[in-house]
């Protein structure tokens, strides 16, 4: 965990010195994901609930991409975006196909948005619960997708190596 928390913290400087607006959690107390959430999604890994314990928002400076943190899993708050926003717009893109939906679904059901974007064009990154890996998906076809990262860890760090630009 303290190794964690150090790449955590190493993460938010790293990306406040690239602009980001970063705002801490004043408790850094375990974050409890809505019910439905953690119901939808039972493998989500320990290193990015304790980044979203500790971080309540990360925006970038022009508002255009942001880190899914806890709050914007609260189903009872008003938001610009909600957090499943993409997988909407792609049930509302199946008008009515139901297998088309059902597959729609079955994607969102294993891959969990983690950053939304609509700088250039909707595109999100988001955790595969089959195996903790990041993948990366933009519109028009949002559940065509390729992975990035094996891992949270690994996707931050590769963000502070600009192998990564969000």
């Amino acid at each position: 965990l303290e190794g964690g928390r150090y790449r955590v913290e190493e993460f938010l400087t790293y990306m406040k010195e690239q602009g980001w607006i970063v705002e801490l959690n004043e408790k850094r107390e375990e974050h409890r994901l809505p019910q439905v959430i953690r119901e939808r999604y039972i493998s989500v890994p320990q290193q990015w609930m304790d980044f979203i314990s500790a971080v309540k928002s990360l925006i970038n400076d022009d508002d255009t991409s942001w880190f899914l943190c806890g709050d914007d899993f609260d189903l009872q708050k008003e938001h610009s975006f909600r957090w499943n926003e993409w997988e909407i717009i792609s049930l509302e893109s199946a008008e009515s196909d139901t297998e088309w939906e059902n597959e729609i679904r079955e994607f969102w059901n294993i891959h969990l948005p983690i950053i939304m974007s609509v700088e250039g064009g909707y595109s999100y990154y988001a955790i595969s619960m089959e195996n903790g890996s990041i993948v990366y998906g933009n519109e028009p076809e949002f559940e065509e997708c390729k992975v990035v990262a094996n891992s949270f860890e690994d996707f931050l760090l590769k963000i502070m190596k600009c192998e990564i630009s969000i």
